[in-house]
């Protein structure tokens, strides 16, 4: 940066930080700035000061008096905040008059400028006036600024953008010519030249608003705009210390005055929304209504920005204030448009973080922003993913580099040891503790000379962003290797240990799920359909599953039989505006939206109300819906299981075709609905075989359990007969089985355990 100072002035700047070592203070400020221009007697702004009598001697004195000496010397060379602002403003002044250099006449009208901070406070301590020097000094060696300009109030609550982009604080913009275009022909206009930028949080709003800046800057800018500064306001920033009435009026009154002045001043105000009500507290005048007679007029150009459904809730209401705004709409862009966002910022980030972005990389980080993160946009969620990787990669790779201090840290403690077993004539012990520090010494030795080779910067992996996308969204991103191999055959064993007689479907589930683990997943969720009599495991599958993937955090099972009212839709998307439990979040789209990467089952779909199967429905077919706030909530990383009795009651024997079961879908379930499911499973009846394996392996997890509590259970041959011929499993499956046991079989065992008997013998019982 200091390459585009002028001799003195980087001479001055080095001469500052050794000032501050001299002095030994723990930084450099705008005093050492002043100590090092005075050190050079030659220079001419040094024998004008001293007609003020500063000179070199005079200011070190008074430092000496007032802020003394340090007591060491800093082992860091730091800017202090308001020296830093001299030099960025200095930086600007110099680019605004289109100067080759800053020169170190710009350098101390700069910290005259500031009006504050250390060497103003010196100065005033010895007597002099700090508004008759600014005007002296600026008279003879630059064109004065007008007093006005010098103390704007506006610049006490906005921030200059042109500035920024001189001082390399902003990130170059691609992409968005015809956006950036659209404004410059909106700010061209005669009347009505207010663009309102509308897009998604994310999307890149005031991205656009800093390129222009940045082509203003660079003077490629029609005439009209050349020489314009566009100014940041804060909303907040302006009501902020306004106790009573009027006084924000009168201060959005002189910003407005200001503004019409100086004539080359644009106003951008971020969430533009906020203007709306800002400050109208008591029956005050808000900032909309102060601001509006100057919109109309055209005196003053506004650039707004702000969401789409805060537009429509607060701006497009006001017709008066929406007429005076031209809309320009910001969409998310395209995938090929962010990675060449992102290719611009590459070299950026690599450089900042020191690593290797590829660019297959980029292409990794913009495909799994895309298919996992939903309530963001890009390009913002995509950068996002760009540098919190690039931080992993960076602080692993310094990780590595802190092993070097632990091994020396290791030496030091082995000496010390040394030294002490030698003072207590532990000779042996000594000589260990002596190889052993040879063997660390060595070893450090290799390392150092490893780290003096210039080692290859950490290349950023596609493993890395996975990880990062893990830890954002919660979201598993699977790779086809051994140990996903193992996790889904696992799953199909676990599955058929517990859910006996639906081997098929089972094989079926595992095939879908193999699918989704090797990423070949929609954008919207898988769907299945399971149909079958009470009592097969339907319910009991969608929990062991989700379980053995997902664990019971991300499992949410919706009992659709508290959604057969028409108005039980406000329980699944929030309450409307107007009602009570508006904007609550305790709904079971906050759930979901909550826990992305989740197993949903829809129990007993056919008991819902036409209404909340439509919201379903779009679930199914878009991958997204809309809660009553109108937040977006993804579908798209869920699998969604419905269970249904529907077409088994009038079954028999529990096989039906297919035919009638179609039909019975049909009766209570759109056309639409049943297209967009996936797959549907007909569960089968238990037959007498599978319902004695059910029964046998309850009553053996049943044994296991007296067992850990010193208890010996025994049950005899005939006791499986009995539960079975009181199941009634021919129509109930085996849900009734859990009660038989605890009624017939473990109400007797507690008989025994209260009668003291450690070793029962559970004997048969009427299966009547």
């Amino acid at each position: 940066m200091f390459s585009k100072f002028s001799e003195e002035a980087q001479k001055s700047l080095l001469l500052a930080r050794e000032e501050m070592i001299k002095l030994r203070h723990p930084y450099i400020g705008s005093e050492h700035l002043l100590l090092a221009i005075l050190s050079n007697k030659n220079l001419p702004i040094t024998k004008m000061l001293s007609k003020y009598n500063i000179n070199y001697e005079n200011f070190y004195n008074e430092i000496i008096k007032i802020m003394g000496k340090g007591t060491k010397v800093s082992s860091w060379f730091l800017y202090t905040p308001l020296l830093k602002r001299i030099i960025e403003n200095a930086t600007f002044d110099s680019k605004e008059r289109k100067e080759k250099e800053v020169t170190i006449e710009q350098l101390f009208l700069s910290l005259l400028e500031e009006g504050e901070g250390v060497a103003i406070r010196l100065l005033v301590g010895m007597n002099i006036n700090i508004d008759a020097l600014y005007d002296d000094f600026s008279n003879k060696y630059i064109v004065k600024k007008s007093k006005k300009e010098k103390k704007l109030i506006i610049n006490d609550f906005a921030v200059n953008f042109n500035k920024r982009v001189v001082v390399g604080e902003i990130d170059p913009v691609s992409g968005r010519d015809e956006e950036v275009n659209r404004v410059i022909e909106i700010l061209s206009r005669r009347t009505k030249n207010n663009p309102l930028l509308i897009g998604e949080a994310g999307v890149g709003k005031t991205a656009i608003v800093e390129e222009l800046s940045r082509r203003i800057v660079n003077g490629d800018v029609p005439k009209f705009l050349q020489n314009k500064k566009i100014l940041s306001v804060s909303i907040a920033s302006l009501v902020s210390g306004t106790k009573y009435r009027g006084e924000f009026e009168e201060r959005i009154n002189k910003i407005i005055k200001e503004v019409e002045e100086d004539g080359n001043i644009i106003l951008f105000i971020d969430e533009v929304h906020t203007i709306v009500g800002a400050g109208g507290a008591e029956g005050a005048i808000d900032a909309s209504n102060i601001l509006k007679p100057s919109l109309a007029r055209g005196k003053i150009k506004i650039i707004g920005a702000t969401t789409n459904e805060e537009y429509h809730e607060y701006i497009e209401r006001d017709k008066a204030l929406d007429r005076r705004f031209q809309k320009i709409n910001v969409l998310e862009p395209d995938v090929e448009k962010t990675k060449k966002m992102l290719m611009n910022l590459k070299p950026l980030y690599e450089s900042f973080h020191n690593v290797v972005i590829p660019e297959e990389v980029i292409d990794y980080i913009i495909e799994l922003s895309n298919r996992y993160i939903q309530n963001m946009r890009n390009p913002d969620k995509s950068i996002d993913i760009m540098d919190e990787v690039c931080v992993k990669a960076s602080l692993e790779s310094k990780n590595k580099d802190d092993k070097t201090l632990e091994l020396n840290n290791k030496v030091k403690k082995i000496i010390q040891e040394k030294n002490k077993a030698v003072q207590e004539q532990d000779f042996e012990e000594a000589s260990r503790l002596k190889d052993e520090q040879y063997k660390l010494e060595n070893e450090l030795s290799n390392m150092i000379v490893k780290k003096s080779v210039k080692k290859p910067l950490p290349v950023i992996t596609k493993k890395q962003v996975a990880k990062i996308i893990e830890l954002k969204t919660k979201i598993p991103i699977y790779e086809v290797n051994n140990d996903t191999k193992a996790l889904l055959k696992k799953l199909n064993k676990n599955l058929k240990e517990k859910i006996l007689g639906q081997d098929e479907i089972i094989n079926s589930i595992c095939a879908y799920t193999r699918k989704i683990y090797f990423g070949f997943k929609k954008d919207k969720p898988y769907s299945f359909l399971f149909v079958g009599p009470t009592g097969v495991g339907k319910t009991l599958f969608v929990k062991e599953y989700a379980t053995s993937l997902y664990g019971s955090d991300n499992f949410i099972r919706i009992d659709m039989s508290e959604y057969k009212e028409e108005y039980s839709i406000s329980k699944l998307l929030g309450s409307a505006p107007g009602y009570v439990g508006y904007r609550e979040n305790n709904t079971v789209m906050e759930k979901i939206r909550n826990h992305p990467n989740c197993v949903i089952l829809l129990d007993e779909i056919e008991k819902a109300s036409p209404a909340v199967i439509k919201v379903f429905l779009q679930a199914l077919d878009e991958g997204v819906v809309h809660d009553a706030v109108g937040r977006s909530i993804s579908f798209k990383n869920a699998i969604i299981f419905m269970t249904s009795n529907l077409g088994c009651n009038n079954s028999s024997i529990g096989f039906m075709d297919d035919n009638s079961l179609n039909q019975s879908l049909k009766d209570f379930l759109s056309v639409e609905f049943l297209n967009r499911i996936d797959k549907v499973f007909t569960f089968k009846k238990l037959d007498e075989v599978v319902v004695k394996k059910i029964i046998n392996k309850k009553l053996n997890m049943l044994k296991k359990q007296y067992y850990d509590k010193d208890i010996n259970v025994v049950f005899s041959k005939k006791i499986v007969d009995n539960i079975l011929a009181k199941s009634n499993y021919l129509e109930y499956g085996a849900r009734k089985i859990d009660k038989i046991i605890e009624e017939e079989v473990e109400n007797y065992i507690m008989e025994e355990i209260i009668c003291g008997n450690s070793s029962i013998s559970v004997r048969e019982f009427s299966g009547e």
